[in-house]
């Protein structure tokens, strides 16, 4: 029997024993086995249970009374009550194991834990470590399953075909990449979008490769999926979801790098937005290649022409320009954002065809001086040095 077959075993066998609800977490307060009648719960069970996750308002209350806390430190009963959040009391008591926190076991008591029943919780403590670490070493052989699955996929062409085949997975797909500013927490988030896509998605697969937790879904439900997910579990750690291009399997590598692409950009420069497509941030992502692209070939930007000729005479070309094509070709309306006469904005112009050879009104060099200006910009916004 597995251990997470154990740990259900166990559940049961506790809830009978102390006549309540019991569920069984890891650290994340995510729920690896459940017991006990429902018909009576609240709802924060049964949001808990449906989710496998604790709901994330619960969390924070739980984390603001100084919950977390006492486990991380105490062997204690801990009796939880949150009133305002009409959630009956729990009693919990931490699960570890050499020192170490493997998770905690939960028990709806609807008031103070009896002496029977806080007896009960600890005696459980030692069978639930040693069954939550036989879990884990199942989940570490898994992880490894779905890692090679994943690579298979990720490899595209005839393998990625065999691969999608064999898992019976639809025939249009999207890759998905989460990324976060603490990649130390990536194994934790790729445990908890595991348990997610085996209650939702179970055809579906999720790895780490190079501090990026990929996934590859059913397009047609990948987004509502990974909204789902980041919004309750990936929120409180600062992690984004970038979503690919919906593809056939043969062509998953293309939609994994977009989605890598756009999961950058969530991170980087879109504070607020967990989930998106690149339609959602085509322009970010473009500005984002261009960089590449002139990272390798500034010295031929137009840009850099007039930054040198800025330089070297203490004129401010640059400014003008930039202003001349946020103002669509306006000349007055340049003048308005730079405060300066219509005729500066013409003279610093006619510099910057003549002196500089760089014609503004050209569509091709107007498009290279936008798409710099953009870059350098972004660069400015994150904090990038310039060159």
């Amino acid at each position: 029997m597995s251990g997470e077959s154990n740990l259900f075993g166990l559940a049961r066998d506790l809830a009978e024993l102390l006549g309540c609800p019991i569920t069984i977490e890891d650290p994340d307060t995510v729920v690896v086995a459940y017991a006990g009648d429902h018909a009576g719960a609240d709802r924060t069970r049964v949001d808990t249970i449906l989710n496998r996750q604790v709901p994330m308002q619960v969390r924070r209350a739980l984390d603001r009374a100084g919950v977390f806390d006492r486990l991380r430190v105490s062997d204690d009963v801990v009796v939880v009550e949150l009133s305002e959040l009409e959630m009956l009391p729990r009693a919990v008591i931490a699960v570890r194991g050499d020192g170490e926190l493997l998770g905690s076991i939960w028990a709806v008591t609807e008031g103070a834990p009896t002496a029977q029943q806080e007896a009960a919780l600890r005696a459980t403590v030692p069978a639930v470590a040693e069954h939550l670490r036989t879990a884990r070493r199942e989940s570490d052989e898994a992880h490894r399953v779905r890692a090679d699955r994943l690579d298979r996929l990720l490899t595209g062409g005839e393998t990625a075909v065999r691969e999608a085949g064999e898992a019976a997975l639809p025939g249009q797909l999207a890759a998905v990449a989460i990324r976060g500013s603490t990649p130390g927490r990536l194994e934790r988030v790729a445990s908890a979008l595991t348990l997610h896509l085996n209650a939702v998605a179970p055809r579906s697969v999720c790895a780490v490769r190079d501090e990026t937790l990929y996934g590859v879904l059913a397009a047609s439900s990948g987004r509502r999926i990974l909204t789902d997910f980041v919004e309750r579990v990936a929120e409180r750690t600062g992690f984004v979801a970038g979503i690919g291009d919906a593809v056939p399997a043969h062509d998953l590598p293309r939609s994994a790098a977009t989605a890598a692409e756009v999961a950058t950009v969530l991170l980087r420069r879109r504070p607020g937005t967990r989930v998106a497509e690149l339609r959602e941030v085509f322009a970010d992502v473009l500005v984002d290649r261009v960089r590449g692209f002139l990272d390798t070939h500034a010295e031929a930007s137009p840009l850099v022409r007039l930054e040198r000729h800025d330089a070297r005479h203490r004129t401010e070309l640059v400014p003008a320009v930039d202003a001349y094509l946020s103002a669509a070709g306006s000349v007055a309306r340049a003048a308005e954002i730079l405060r300066v006469h219509p005729n500066t904005i013409r003279n610093r112009l006619h510099r910057v065809r003549v002196a500089c050879e760089v014609d503004p009104d050209d569509a091709a060099t107007r498009l290279a001086l936008m798409a710099h200006l953009a870059a350098r910009r972004s660069d400015e916004g994150c904090g990038i040095p310039q060159p």
